[in-house]
């Protein structure tokens, strides 16, 4: 996969973490994660080799928090690509409006928390990548590397 190193896709969130006999990691909408939360959901019990995500949304905002274990998060915005892997639960990545994105690599027993700006409405999801890069007005990625 090539990536643009001077793209600017990957916005990380780092929120609190306070060491008490345990570690509490904690976030507040409005404060620590840019948006009113209206959605939580989890992801866990990943089949090996799984690709998951596979499509962008048009209004909902998330912000990704691998909670257990590790993952990668490839993140597309049409023009460039970019992969991070997330394996601290305090560090989480926005994923803003349509911005295509990919979960790969999960570690066994990864648990991944995403926290969302809007309900859910399928209407909202762009699952097809042709889709995206017409939506987004632009050749992609895929294009540009060849």
């Amino acid at each position: 996969m090539k990536t643009n190193s001077s793209a600017k896709l990957i916005q990380f969130i780092d929120i609190p973490k306070v060491y008490d006999e345990g570690i509490l990691v904690f976030s507040e909408a409005l404060r620590h994660i840019p948006f009113e939360i209206k959605r939580f959901y989890l992801i866990h019990n990943v089949i090996e080799h799984a690709v998951r995500g596979k499509h962008a949304h048009k209004k909902t905002r998330q912000v990704l928090f691998c909670v257990q274990g590790s993952i990668t998060i490839i993140l597309d915005d049409g023009r460039s690509r970019e992969a991070v892997k997330l394996n601290k639960s305090h560090r989480g990545i926005l994923l803003d409006t349509m911005i295509w994105h990919e979960m790969v690599s999960f570690q066994k027993n990864t648990v991944l928390l995403v926290v969302a700006s809007e309900y859910f409405e399928e209407s909202d999801y762009v699952r097809s990548y042709k889709d995206f890069i017409q939506l987004k007005g632009q050749t992609s990625v895929e294009n540009n590397e060849k």
